[in-house]
């Protein structure tokens, strides 16, 4: 199986700080789901922020090499970027609120990202922003598109903002914390749509969370990171049966309450 991403001795800075991430070799497979765990502040946002090119401006890549589809894409431009970002790379964040204009209309905000990458008319777009939020089992798309964000309760923003990362079929989906706002069973939903989504656009996924029980019901391996480096990565029923460091360990005897997610 090709590889879709390599990640080669990156290594990512704050001003005035030390590294946030260091070193980092990981790759990802087609239709492989990865979950990065670790506490807050080790580093797994700053890791998945560095993919898609969207460190705060406070950061930078100090070394290494990001290759997708065998492309060096640290490298890209302005232009490149604005080509590859959303059309082959998503990114599904922990807040919708952060995503979601809160004084514009699902519909017109749907409408005009789909517009943004992709040619078509609005009644054309109108259309497809219909079919993407029915794949994410959200039926009464006319009353959503026609709703502010603040009307949807917080499962059904967070399957919208998915529903915006999947309309052009990425090959890759970058999720932050994606489940950490919702009650336990709107989490479980969320999880498995995320899943199916794989098998649906043959979608490779990228997920970071705090919660290592929710990445070993959705991974096919686990990344542990601790102070910016990698403290072990291997597959789920390495990490969860026969985990080699202390750090792992404790990660997996602190799971918390997400109860319907099993191992």
């Amino acid at each position: 199986m090709s590889g879709l991403l390599e990640i080669r001795s990156l290594t990512v800075k704050y001003d005035g700080d030390g590294n946030a991430i260091k070193n980092i070799d990981m790759t990802v497979d087609h239709k492989e789901i990865i979950g990065i765990v670790g506490e807050s502040g080790c580093g797994k946002t700053t890791l998945i922020r560095s993919i898609i090119h969207l460190l705060s401006s406070n950061a930078k890549v100090v070394s290494g090499e990001i290759i997708f589809n065998g492309q060096d894409i640290i490298k890209y431009n302005k232009e490149q970027w604005r080509n590859l970002r959303g059309n082959e790379i998503a990114m599904v964040f922990q807040n919708p609120g952060s995503y979601l204009n809160p004084i514009i209309k699902i519909g017109k905000q749907f409408v005009q990202s789909i517009r943004n990458h992709r040619a078509l008319s609005k009644r054309e777009a109108i259309k497809k922003a219909k079919e993407t939020l029915e794949k994410m089992h959200l039926r009464d798309c006319d009353r959503i598109m026609d709703s502010y964000p603040f009307q949807l309760s917080g499962g059904m923003k967070q399957r919208v903002a998915i529903a915006m990362a999947i309309a052009m079929e990425p090959k890759l989906i970058l999720a932050d914390e994606p489940t950490s706002a919702l009650d336990v069973m709107t989490q479980v939903q969320i999880a498995n749509e995320l899943m199916a989504l794989r098998e649906d656009f043959h979608t490779s996924i990228i997920m970071v969370t705090h919660n290592i029980g929710c990445a070993a019901y959705m991974a096919d391996r686990i990344m542990v990171m601790n102070k910016g480096e990698i403290v072990e990565f291997e597959s789920k029923a390495q990490i969860i049966a026969q985990p080699k460091k202390e750090y792992t360990r404790n990660l997996l005897n602190a799971i918390p309450e997400l109860k319907g997610l099993e191992a």
